[in-house]
């Protein structure tokens, strides 16, 4: 089972997402990926200029992202993900959906990259974007984000 630790401190109460959604989320991606052992990730919210920092830090890229996966190789820790909820609001409101159901999404990507799948290249991204829409089905998510 994937447990979380959920910092959202930075967000003012109507952006914070509701733990029960985490709670679900993190129920499904578990039994789906048949998650066995216990798996502790870290969730995090940045403010843009600390994401734009950490995603030219440790990928090389001078942009502001949505999401960002580290896997850890501490006992206790699997890994951290770390959100832009300005992203995922701008996202949101592109694609015309819910900033609930972009986090959604961002959190369920970010899990499957803690997990090993990747989406460099096409074979990869078949697979892991299979996965995901799956995932995103069983969330009551329009996978089609």
């Amino acid at each position: 089972m994937i447990n979380a630790e959920l910092n959202q401190d930075i967000l003012r109460g109507g952006q914070r997402l509701p733990l029960h959604v985490l709670d679900q989320v993190l129920k499904v991606v578990s039994r789906e990926l048949a998650v066995k052992e216990k798996k502790e990730i870290s969730i995090a919210f940045v403010d843009p200029k600390t994401m734009k920092y950490l995603n030219r830090t440790y990928c090389g890229k001078n942009t502001i992202t949505d999401v960002l996966s580290f896997s850890l190789e501490d006992e206790q820790m699997f890994g951290e993900l770390i959100l832009s909820y300005d992203q995922a609001q701008k996202q949101a409101q592109e694609r015309k959906h819910s900033v609930r159901d972009e986090l959604v999404f961002l959190i369920v990507h970010g899990i499957l990259h803690l997990f090993g799948h990747d989406h460099e290249r096409p074979v990869d991204a078949k697979k892991m974007f299979t996965i995901q829409n799956n995932l995103l089905k069983n969330l009551h998510v329009n996978p089609e984000l």
